[in-house]
């Protein structure tokens, strides 16, 4: 009796786009899928389905030589074979890709939050991205070091300043805890875990850079609501070329190290100790000029 033929197992998981916040990359793990779910599927069909002359027009935007326009959307998830939800976060994510500024990009991301709730993944990326999103939670992460530090709401609200809601801390507290951030020891005391957020490479860079417009307007609003004995203000208006900038930049960054040494070092009136932010901006006051010798 001859041995009976089993069909193929396709063992190749479709990939699922809520998980993604680059469109780009959910392209590149879509398109194997495809290409094994369906045989009839390649470049040229896709671009037929679509409706784009160029017949190796998914390849390009997926290895991101070409770029797709706002107007392109509905014909790429058409293409792509998209249900109704998966269109609606495809679009979102090449919205998200293509805006111009943070606010723009902050808009798209939070709609794709709303769409993608139900999935887990989805939910702890929403709570790294708040994490950063407000000036005050990573405060509250350090806040453990205090000797007097009660991981209740209505403490926390009012030892900040500036002071935040008893809501506002409840739910900065909820979200250190679930992703590890902070953490109970043995003792029952809370103390921070060491734990790095882990994000995409797009969204971690739009968060710190929420979180770190945040701290430049504390710092501004330090300068009327904090005592001047409390507080060091300065700044420096300097010419520097690209190989000067660079030393700079490493001067920053021996004087970043220098302070975590000196946080972590034992300090005899640790009792009084409050935690503080410091801020160092540089960047450029003046625009490219012409160097001499450039044709009029």
């Amino acid at each position: 009796m001859p041995l009976m033929s089993l069909p193929h197992e396709n063992t190749l998981e479709r990939p699922d786009i809520r998980q993604y916040s680059d469109y780009r990359s959910y392209l590149r793990d879509i398109i194997p899928y495809l290409k094994v779910a369906d045989p009839e599927f390649s470049y040229r069909t896709f671009s037929r389905r679509a409706g784009f002359s160029s017949p190796n027009y998914l390849k390009l935007v997926a290895e991101s030589q070409r770029n797709l326009a706002p107007a392109s959307i509905d014909k790429f998830a058409r293409g792509l074979g998209l249900d109704r939800r998966e269109r609606r976060v495809f679009r979102l994510l090449v919205l998200l890709d293509g805006a111009r500024t943070d606010r723009e990009r902050n808009d798209h991301y939070m709609g794709l939050l709303e769409l993608v709730t139900d999935d887990p993944n989805a939910r702890l990326r929403s709570h790294q991205f708040e994490v950063y999103r407000d000036w005050y939670p990573l405060v509250i992460r350090e806040m453990t070091a205090l000797s007097d530090f009660r991981p209740d709401p209505q403490w926390v609200s009012q030892r900040l300043r500036p002071r935040i809601t008893t809501a506002q801390a409840r739910r900065a507290l909820k979200q250190l805890f679930e992703l590890g951030l902070m953490v109970h020891s043995e003792d029952g005391s809370v103390e921070p875990a060491e734990r790095r957020i882990s994000t995409g490479p797009e969204v971690h860079s739009l968060a710190v850079r929420n979180y770190h417009r945040a701290h430049l307007g504390l710092a501004a609003e330090a300068l009327d609501g904090v005592e001047q004995a409390d507080r060091n203000v300065t700044s420096v208006t300097v010419k520097l070329s690209k190989s000067g900038y660079d030393e700079a930049v490493r001067e920053i960054a021996k004087l970043r190290e220098k302070l975590l040494d000196l946080a972590d070092e034992p300090q005899i009136d640790d009792d009084d100790a409050e935690i503080h932010h410091i801020v160092v901006a540089l960047f450029p006051v003046t625009q490219p000029g012409r160097r001499s010798g450039d044709a009029s």
